[in-house]
């Protein structure tokens, strides 16, 4: 897998789930405390609402496909 292929697999994540992974990898590479640790709690406790919301099927999610193309749409 190159690396711009991991990017679009990672782009297509939910938000949370980026900011999640963004999380981990920043904790991974001993950058965290270069983060508000008050902001990345609040992300985290999102991220984890949202992610239990979909799994329990309260809410459901949009394709990342059908997102861009919307977005697309109102600019032109």
């Amino acid at each position: 897998m190159t690396l711009e292929q991991l990017e679009a697999e990672v782009l297509a994540l939910p938000k949370d789930s980026q900011v999640i992974l963004l999380a981990r990898l920043l904790e991974r590479l001993g950058q965290e405390s270069a983060i508000n640790q008050e902001i990345a709690a609040s992300w985290t406790e999102e991220a984890q609402k949202r992610d239990e919301t979909m799994n329990t099927n309260q809410i459901t999610g949009i394709l990342a496909e059908e997102v861009f193309q919307r977005v697309r749409a109102s600019l032109q």
